[in-house]
């Protein structure tokens, strides 16, 4: 699943919570309460998952140099 996708799937679930919650609370006060708060988590949880999503994507690194085997030297030692 894509980022853009997790992100819509999230929001959906916190929408679909807020509105339940909202939906059973009985006192207008409580509820306008409410909406204010899921309001502002939601806000609150968009700002850095914007900053994710603006960002330029990242050039994949070079790939790197295969090592190269180099015998030991025997230092005058005969095997």
């Amino acid at each position: 699943m894509s980022v853009l996708g997790t992100v819509a799937v999230l929001f959906l679930i916190v929408f679909g919570a807020a509105a339940y919650a909202i939906f059973h609370l009985k006192l207008t006060p409580v509820r306008i309460a409410a909406v204010l708060l899921a309001l502002g988590a939601l806000v609150t949880a968009l700002v850095p998952i914007v900053r994710i999503l603006a960002e330029p994507p990242q050039p994949p690194p070079p790939p790197a140099a295969a090592a190269v085997h180099v015998p030991a030297e025997h230092h005058g030692q005969e095997a």
